[in-house]
């Protein structure tokens, strides 16, 4: 019963965090990003801070997904979360302002694939508006080879592998619930680092 209390306790103090959440991107920040780039969070929730302590991560991150345009010029996230923690299953679109609020304070990282031209960048936020537009839920039992369902790092795995013929979890042959191929330096650029702050 203790340890129910806490747990309710501590979500209940997770949510007051998140609606006083001030967090945000500065307009050069934010004038930095392009279509295609893999963004990063620490969201809030017991579920984001497991991720963290029980990840062997560099960077304590729980989430990604991918920035995309719309027809405006206005950027957006497409990500995939479990209906237990947000109105949809699966894939989704916030405006960008609205995912950097759902971050922790100082957590966002921003990574760019060393793309060989600016066609490819275009084909990867192609891909994950198309998966967007599947609806595809999410992936409840995190089985990396069943596309029906997505996670979040499978999410990406997926859009990169399809849009551009890259397998980014090839190399260092691990699981793709790992982060780490995301920002692997061998293949990506990091365009916004809030954990040096």
């Amino acid at each position: 019963m203790v340890v129910i209390s806490f747990l309710f306790i501590r979500q209940q103090e997770n949510n007051r965090e998140e609606l006083t959440n001030t967090y945000q991107l500065s307009p050069d920040e934010i004038a930095s990003l392009q279509e295609g780039d893999i963004i990063f969070r620490h969201g809030f929730g017991l579920i984001s801070d497991a991720i963290v302590r029980c990840s062997e991560e560099d960077f304590p991150i729980s989430h990604c997904g991918i920035i995309v345009k719309d027809s405006a010029g206005n950027l957006f996230v497409i990500h995939t979360v479990s209906n237990t923690l947000a109105a949809i299953d699966g894939l989704q679109k916030d405006n960008l302002k609205t995912f950097v609020k759902g971050s922790c304070p100082n957590s966002m990282l921003v990574t760019r694939y060393n793309y060989e031209n600016d066609t490819l960048q275009k084909q990867i936020a192609e891909q994950a508006n198309f998966y967007l537009l599947q609806q595809i839920p999410f992936d409840h039992h995190f089985d990396c080879s069943d596309t029906t369902a997505f996670f979040c790092t499978e999410f990406i795995r997926n859009v990169f592998f399809n849009a551009i013929h890259v397998d980014l979890y090839d190399e260092q042959k691990r699981d793709c619930m790992s982060f780490s191929p995301l920002y692997n330096p061998m293949r990506f650029t990091i365009v916004l680092n809030h954990h040096e702050l």
